[in-house]
């Protein structure tokens, strides 16, 4: 198969053409904020239809892994990161359409000149990726593909002659030579006819009067696109009629110098470096970041030190520590049931396990070591919503009816996570509600992560697991943000938070003498 992209193997298409919407569980799982983070910056490249369309096939996801591995390796990182310095495509966009203008007017010949240096620029870019890569230890599919392509382009006909007529371009007009006569508010413009230049002399007899560090009075011509520069620039283009008429002619002949190929890998490339700069600091910071087994069909999944990434983003921004958690799901183990303390961890473990699931399918390294996942075909969330004043049902009704929809959606390949259900609710209803739910999904035989209150919903069935945010034990009231697989026991937390301040039962009844 030819190849086409470092970033798309086998016969996975790219992302549709146009503005892609954003997936409806991008905000529950911070992904939005990861998202925003990576493209930052490379508005130009349009990197965020890569980022919202997740591959359906595992050898494509392989083939992005392979690529992301040889990145690792600091000289081709070193190499590709020169190349896309170059910024061939923008380089090209932007030249072409300073020849397309119809307004040219009196600075032609600058902006061929602008062309002209735009194609070197090319040239010499490409030149170097190919022997680069000829010379670097490759072993992905992409990047070997990429590497036979351009050894096969720039020995093409097409490349060396290009290459050639502009280094001969380049080449004499550096060469050119002309004198100016000032007289007055006229300027004429000749041929160099080896006349002398009385520069050195000039400098030599006024530098005996010269006493120390003097200012430097004349002018700096930041903008060479002035009157008087690009008049002379016509001028010399009438002395010189033949080189010129080669310049036209050259810019209307290579205006689309631009190879199709490089121009796609060009873009494709911004994607694999922006997500390594976007996890770098992470990993100077100590944190894994690891490659993911992906199955899709055993549905038995584990990972170790995992995270949150745009909790770790912000964290180690800041130099505080992240906590790293394990978890897995074995045999006929679907969901884990995540339950103790607020705000001891247990919603971030939910948005790490829908995060692994979605940043596995784009192909990137996911926060962790010895990740083993599912490749699921869906993710759906569950999050706490403020209530809408604008619709004429209550909040657990419209609690219900999203979970109607999403239930009705999902399929046994899905990913479900449920982050605190039916809060607005007594305990006893949302406890027969909850059950309908999570016997639903056991029935699908759905993965899942249920972030909940209520201890009873760890031991529904087989097909759930009880996982426990834990605390100190001599001070239950600091949270360690650990989360272990162990049974639910909220009454054992409520009852050290008692001790810790004398509420327990026997000591109540100590004080009032009973």
């Amino acid at each position: 198969m030819p190849f086409r992209s470092i970033l798309f193997g086998g016969d996975e298409p790219g992302p549709d053409a146009g503005e892609l919407p954003e997936p409806e569980f991008f905000r529950d799982l911070n992904l939005d904020q990861v998202v925003g983070a990576v493209t930052a910056g490379r508005d130009r490249y349009d990197l965020r239809p890569f980022f919202l369309s997740p591959l359906s096939d595992l050898g494509a996801v392989a083939y992005r892994q392979e690529v992301f591995q040889d990145l690792e390796n600091p000289d081709v990182y070193a190499l590709m990161a020169s190349f896309a310095k170059q910024e061939i495509v923008a380089r090209f966009s932007y030249r072409v359409r300073d020849l397309q203008d119809d307004d040219l007017g009196h600075n032609h010949y600058h902006r061929e000149r602008l062309f002209l240096n735009a194609v070197e620029q090319y040239c010499d870019a490409v030149t170097s990726l190919a022997s680069g890569l000829a010379e670097a230890e490759v072993r992905s599919r992409g990047l070997r593909g990429l590497r036979d392509y351009l050894a096969s382009y720039v020995g093409s006909a097409a490349f060396t002659t290009l290459q050639a007529e502009t280094g001969r371009l380049e080449d004499e007009l550096d060469a050119v030579r002309y004198c100016l006569l000032v007289k007055g508010d006229r300027i004429t413009v000749g041929g160099y006819d080896e006349e002398a230049d009385y520069s050195e002399q000039v400098t030599a007899t006024f530098g005996r009067f010269q006493q120390g560090a003097v200012r430097n009075y004349l002018p700096e011509f930041r903008d060479l696109d002035t009157y008087a520069a690009v008049g002379v620039l016509d001028l010399v283009a009438k002395v010189y009629p033949g080189l010129f008429g080669s310049l036209d002619t050259f810019c209307a002949q290579h205006r689309t110098y631009l190879d199709h190929t490089i121009g796609v890998v060009d873009r494709e490339l911004q994607f694999y470096l922006s997500y390594l700069g976007y996890i770098r600091p992470l990993r100077d910071a100590g944190l894994t970041l690891s490659y993911p087994r992906l199955s899709a069909e055993a549905k038995d999944e584990r990972a170790a030190d995992t995270f949150d990434l745009a909790l770790a983003a912000q964290l180690t921004g800041r130099g505080s520590p992240v906590v790293g958690n394990d978890f897995r799901l074995t045999g006929a183990e679907r969901i884990l049931v995540v339950s103790g303390p607020n705000n001891g961890g247990k919603t971030t473990l939910a948005r790490t396990f829908g995060q692994l699931h979605y940043l596995a399918r784009l192909g990137c390294p996911v926060p962790g070591r010895d990740v083993h996942l599912f490749a699921c075909d869906q993710i759906f969330t569950h999050f706490e919503k403020q209530e809408a004043l604008t619709t004429l049902t209550g909040k657990l009704q419209d609690e219900l009816n999203r979970l109607h929809a999403d239930l009705t959606r999902a399929t046994p390949g899905s990913v479900v996570i449920l982050n605190e259900m039916f809060n607005s609710t007594t305990a006893q209803d949302a406890l027969f509600l909850s059950r309908q739910i999570l016997d639903a999904l056991s029935e699908l035989d759905a993965l899942g992560v249920c972030v909940t209150f209520l201890d009873e919903l760890a031991s529904l069935n087989d097909k759930t697991v009880s996982m426990v945010a834990t605390v100190v034990p001599d001070d239950p009231a600091i949270r360690t943000y650990k989360l272990i697989r162990k049974p639910a026991d909220g009454r054992a937390y409520a009852r050290a938070i008692a001790d810790k301040y004398g509420l327990t039962y026997e000591r109540l009844t100590g004080r009032s003498g009973q």
